[in-house]
């Protein structure tokens, strides 16, 4: 008889990995669809499969955070979330009873599943602690790979959108207007999503300079930082917007070129290790392996 604990940790097992392939194989076919519709937003992007499948057991500890007193951290997971595109799709307290689930569930799968009951191995107490701290940080490489990722996006399609907006501007719109039309005629990005939105601040009351300020604030990137100070620079002085976004679009796409040059500087570096590690042992066996043998063996032994 198999013990009913095995089979409970089985089938544990089972729904782990199909929410780790739920989350590592998104549903593209949905995101074509909706990129056909038109379905955009700043906050329509949602959170991982594999948050959405654990928020039952979440919740049982969202009451037990809020007694955390974390400020700064709280205020750090919020922009996070605002950066990635998931504006109160998560709030702090959830963000960190997730970070309390993953401690479980990271321990659960390594040490009672892979080590008693797979391998019969009894991990020491420093592998347990490693493995629980490895649980306690996935949640924050989580979101930090999916603020590197909309920044990334919003990256790539920053000069195109500036050389668009500017030809709008050049060509008689004023600077609303403008981002409007850019917002109309460009390909969906999260860099247009942020525009719209910016548009809405602008509809419901804020002020020029408040919005691009607060665009600066959800992209958290140099390059719309430098964006938004430059055209606000630009609102209180009363110059001309089209010779600034001109100017700004050149100056990220060289940006963007020399973050490229420099990538592939580090891309021949990283090969380094590689390359010492795995393929020139590999030369060495076969070039002075020959000679080894004929010194040891005497001449003649290889080759018969």
């Amino acid at each position: 008889m198999i013990p009913v604990g095995a089979i409970i940790w089985l089938i544990l097992t089972a729904v782990a990995v199909f929410v780790v392939a739920a989350g590592l194989f998104p549903d593209a076919d949905g995101r074509a669809a909706e990129a056909r519709l038109g379905i955009h937003g700043v906050e329509s992007r949602e959170v991982s499969p594999i948050v959405e499948a654990l928020y039952p057991l979440i919740s049982l500890f969202v009451p037990i955070m809020k007694n955390i007193g974390v400020p700064k951290y709280r205020a750090s997971v919020e922009q996070r979330f605002t950066t990635a595109g998931m504006t109160g799709k998560m709030s702090p307290d959830e963000f960190l009873a997730y970070k309390v689930v993953c401690v479980g569930l990271f321990w659960g799968l390594f040490i009672g599943v892979l080590c008693h009951l797979i391998t019969g191995w009894q991990p020491a107490t420093i592998v347990q602690v490693i493995v629980c701290v490895l649980g306690f940080q996935f949640p924050d490489a989580w979101l930090d790979g999916a603020v590197r990722e909309r920044q990334d996006e919003i990256r790539r399609a920053l000069p195109y959108t500036m050389d668009l907006l500017c030809l709008s501007v050049e060509a008689g719109l004023d600077f609303i207007a403008g981002i409007a039309k850019v917002c109309e005629k460009a390909r969906a990005s999260a860099l247009v999503d942020e525009l719209a939105f910016f548009l809405q601040e602008i509809q419901v009351g804020a002020s020029r300079q408040q919005a691009l300020r607060n665009l600066s604030q959800r992209c958290s990137m140099p390059e719309m930082s430098s964006f938004s100070a430059l055209l606000i620079q630009a609102d209180i002085l009363g110059a001309s917007v089209g010779p600034v976004l001109r100017a700004q679009a050149d100056l990220v796409r060289t940006r963007r070129f020399q973050r490229a040059e420099r990538l592939g500087a580090y891309a021949t570096q990283k090969l380094l290790f590689p390359l010492i590690l795995c393929i020139m042992p590999a030369v060495f066996v076969v070039i002075f392996g020959p000679i080894l043998l004929n010194l040891i063996y005497g001449s003649g032994v290889i080759g018969g």
